[in-house]
């Protein structure tokens, strides 16, 4: 029906090519899984204003059948087990009954970050997450795309790189700087472009320009309408649901530090080596306290 991939994978990967009335059929979609995968064609069409013709369309133009075939990926996204980490939102929330004010934001917030953290474990898709590692450990260059707040975690990947090779560029977050840089970019480099909602324009068409010049591109983002995603080699949507005024943060730790893990892995004995030389010469230069 759709290679094991989501609904969310779906409509990501063909966004860009839908008309602006399937687009917003797919955004329902996307939006209200539990209604799509429950209600009738008709109820479905009713509640979002939309005719019945334009979800019909919108199934064909994903490569599904009909929207029975959508029906059940959206019953599938919703039957998908969400291993221990439930039973831990459970328990936190258990001992922290009675709380109210900041308290109540706490459980709020970290039971919001642990349903995250299982989404992604449950639909992760780990042959595209091992093709990406693999990208990495042969890449001539890596360079790290972001922008705004996002310029956050790009720098705490580099510091993580910065220990197993020597071959990653962070690129500082305005135009000018990151046309300069990519404007190098070969078929040999990887481009990992970090654009989470609100998109800033800059890093996004930075990563368009590398695109062009045959550098593989790897997306992490937090919704299917990203720009990026017309012209990325490889995604990740995350989940980044939040009680906060910004989306969370915490899939895409969990997602990057796993990676660089499987860096690590993968380039053996080397890493292994640059490792113990990084933190000899960090001692010697009396970086850390002793």
């Amino acid at each position: 029906m759709a290679d094991g991939r989501s609904i969310t994978d779906l409509v990501s990967a063909r966004y860009g090519e839908l008309t602006e009335g399937l687009q917003q059929a797919a955004d329902y979609v996307v939006a209200n899984p539990i209604d799509v995968a429950t209600q009738s064609l008709r109820s479905v069409a009713a509640s979002s204003g939309m005719s019945p013709t334009t979800f019909s369309r919108l199934s064909r133009a994903l490569g599904l059948r009909n929207h029975d075939e959508v029906r059940a990926l959206c019953r599938v996204a919703l039957t998908t087990p969400r291993a221990s980490f439930a039973d831990k939102a459970r328990d936190l929330h258990g001992e922290t009954l009675g709380a109210d004010g900041a308290g109540a934001l706490f459980v709020q917030q970290a039971e919001a970050n642990l349903r995250n953290v299982s989404d992604l474990v449950n639909s992760i898709n780990m042959q595209k997450t091992v093709r990406v590692v693999e990208k990495l450990a042969g890449a001539r260059r890596v360079w790290l795309l972001a922008g705004a707040m996002s310029q956050a975690l790009a720098r705490y990947l580099d510091e993580m790189a910065v220990w197993i090779t020597d071959n990653w560029r962070l690129v500082a977050d305005d135009g000018t700087s990151m046309s300069r840089a990519v404007s190098t970019a070969t078929a040999d480099d990887v481009v990992i472009l970090i654009s989470k909602s609100l998109f800033t324009a800059a890093p996004i068409r930075a990563a368009e320009l590398a695109a062009g010049r045959g550098a593989h591109v790897a997306l992490i983002t937090d919704s299917h309408t990203c720009p990026a995603l017309a012209f990325a080699s490889d995604y990740f949507v995350l989940p980044a649901d939040s009680p906060h005024f910004f989306p969370s943060y915490a899939p895409a730790v969990v997602l990057l530090e796993a990676m660089m893990s499987m860096l690590a892995a993968h380039l053996g004995d080397a890493a292994e080596e640059r490792i113990q030389q990084t933190e000899t010469i960090r001692r010697d230069l009396g970086i850390y306290w002793e």
